[in-house]
């Protein structure tokens, strides 16, 4: 059997087969086209390995064309296996693409003709109108494009104004913008909405189907004679389960309820919206929870051994390991949106669309001259977001141990030291988010620092936060601290007493009744200022880990922001 022609013939042909088989499943997965904001950058050198892709599948399917019905197959998995990887070079190529000029009210009125979208939607229909609107937003927006003129259009309009919605609506919104701007860095889902994608998409599936059918038909008797031929079955079979399934999906959507709703005069198009409608609100598209870290938990932890702690020390990872061991989720509360969304319609009456440019002055300037805390937000941001970290918590459990009758609920007390462990989080786990270059050195300084004072106490072992916050209330203990011997330090850290200036804050806070409306709000803002000046590139990033609050937050921000604000 060996040295017949027929059969040296069939096995050359199965071998010439993985080739085209191969370059379908490579451009085949529609969630991933992009790793990285980076690789949308790439899309010229993708487009010439794809070329050098296919001149090698075309050259392998030459050598072993022998002209039989096995031969033919190698046609349409060579065109499936284009238009997948076609669809990759697409997605990347317009991902990113430039285009300048301020958009105007024409330019989206012909992209969607939003305004009678909004006037015919179906209003016994939950959800749609939110998903227009998200859509609508990002379509004028366009936060992932590099160089993109915009002006706020509020206005000229008043579609783009969310102002009116519930908070819980609100963050709906932004989620749907959001993913809608996942989708254009990340999958391949605007180019498959479109009239030219669908058609593609159906060419492709036709194709592996009729492969995988002239497939079975020609070996139909001779599968347990050659085991190439089974493994070529099955992962044919799976390419078309997977193409199948992924057709399946493409209802399940934003993309699809926005073509939806601009041809909603079609036949079975409101139907399909009042099936799709009031689930869409219950899609996942980010993780709606809150990372926190807390950092007198951390110094408390820091010499508490890890596992093979040598080699991670070796290997410099260390540190990370044990702040990853301090963090935290929880799920995002709805009173902490209802605060957010407040805070943020509050500072926009004194920012006025000017960029964001203030660390807590806006939200001290509506409590009153607060002379005796305005230079804690006005110290390097780093340090800002530490010492008011360190303050809340003292005043947290201040309030605690000593119970007395607060005027500030139980909610916002605990809004607030949510928004605190946030902002730490960010500071120790995501601190090129915060437009400084020294945190790391702040960070690491504030924990010595702290450390240090911990360990001073040799009549008894710190265990917890509550225990931490009751000893950095003792005066006596920061000035014997501050006046010990002092050690080498960095230019950004030597002329800066970190546990006094948190202890003076925190007394400063004390005294007031309304120290809980303060702290929130100047959280709140600080949230807004590393969010507004955070790179585009971060927060892409942060979108494909699952989203973040700050990303939310950049993203309101942006629709009310005048990049070309002249100040008067």
């Amino acid at each position: 059997p060996g040295s017949d022609p027929n059969e040296r013939n069939i096995r050359r042909e199965l071998k010439g087969l993985f080739a085209p088989l191969l370059l379908v499943h490579i451009g085949n997965p529609d969630a991933i086209t992009a790793y990285s904001i980076e690789d949308n950058r790439l899309g010229l050198r993708q487009l010439l390995s794809l070329v050098l892709q296919v001149a090698v599948v075309i050259w392998i399917i030459i050598k072993s064309w022998t002209h039989s019905e096995l031969s033919f197959l190698y046609l349409p998995l060579l065109i499936s296996g284009l238009i997948k990887h076609g669809e990759v070079i697409w997605a990347l190529k317009s991902a990113l693409s430039k285009r300048s000029g301020i958009i105007t009210i024409q330019e989206i009125d012909q992209e969607a003709n939003m305004p009678a979208l909004f006037r015919f939607l179906p209003e016994d229909i939950p959800n749609i109108d939110l998903i227009l609107k998200a859509y609508y937003r990002f379509i004028s927006l366009k936060p992932h494009r590099e160089n993109w003129l915009y002006q706020p259009l509020y206005e000229s309009l008043p579609q783009m104004s969310i102002d009116e919605y519930p908070p819980e609506d609100i963050f709906h919104i932004t989620d749907a913008e959001l993913s809608l701007m996942y989708d254009v860095l990340y999958t391949k889902a605007p180019i498959i909405y479109t009239k030219a994608g669908c058609f593609l998409r159906v060419i492709s599936f036709f194709n592996l189907v009729l492969t995988l059918c002239g497939f079975s038909v020609i070996f139909r008797q001779d599968f347990s004679s050659h085991w190439k031929a089974c493994f070529i079955a099955g992962v044919l079979g799976g390419g078309v389960l997977m193409e199948a399934y992924q057709i399946a999906q493409l209802p399940f959507s934003d993309w699809a309820i926005i073509q939806m709703i601009k041809h909603q005069n079609l036949p079975f198009m409101i139907p399909c919206l009042r099936i799709l409608g009031p689930r869409a609100r219950n899609w996942k598209r980010w993780s709606n929870t809150l990372p926190q870290f807390n950092f007198l938990s951390f110094c408390i932890q820091y010499d508490k051994p890890l596992k093979c702690g040598k080699i991670l020390k070796f290997r410099g990872i260390d540190m990370g390991m044990k702040k990853n061991r301090c963090r935290t989720r929880v799920k995002f509360p709805s009173q902490l949106k209802s605060l957010v969304v407040q805070e943020m319609k509050d500072i926009d009456g004194d920012r006025r669309l000017k960029p964001f440019n203030q660390r807590g002055e806006w939200s001290l300037s509506r409590y009153g001259s607060l002379n005796d805390i305005k230079w804690s937000v006005k110290r390097d941001f780093d340090k800002s977001i530490t010492i008011w970290h360190i303050a809340t918590d003292i005043c947290y459990y201040s309030d605690a141990d000593q119970c007395h009758n607060n005027a500030a609920s139980p909610k916002i007390i605990q809004m607030a030291k949510l928004l605190s462990n946030y902002m730490m989080y960010l500071l120790a786990m995501r601190p090129h988010m915060l437009s400084t270059t020294t945190s790391k050195i702040t960070f690491q300084h504030a924990c010595d620092k702290l450390k240090g004072l911990l360990l001073d106490q040799k009549e008894q072992c710190v265990k917890d936060e509550k225990e931490a916050c009751r000893i950095l209330r003792m005066e006596r203990v920061l000035l014997r601290n501050s006046n010990s011997e002092r050690k080498s330090e960095t230019v950004v850290t030597s002329k800066w007493h970190m546990l006094r200036d948190a202890q003076r804050l925190a007394r400063n806070l004390m005294a007031r009744e309304n120290r809980w409306q303060i702290i929130c709000s100047v959280w709140v803002e600080m949230l807004c200022y590393a969010a507004a000046n955070c790179s585009i590139d971060y927060h892409s990033e942060q979108i494909r880990r699952g989203g973040g609050l700050i990303t939310h937050v950049w993203i309101l921000l942006a629709h009310k922001t005048d990049k070309y604000h002249i100040s008067d």
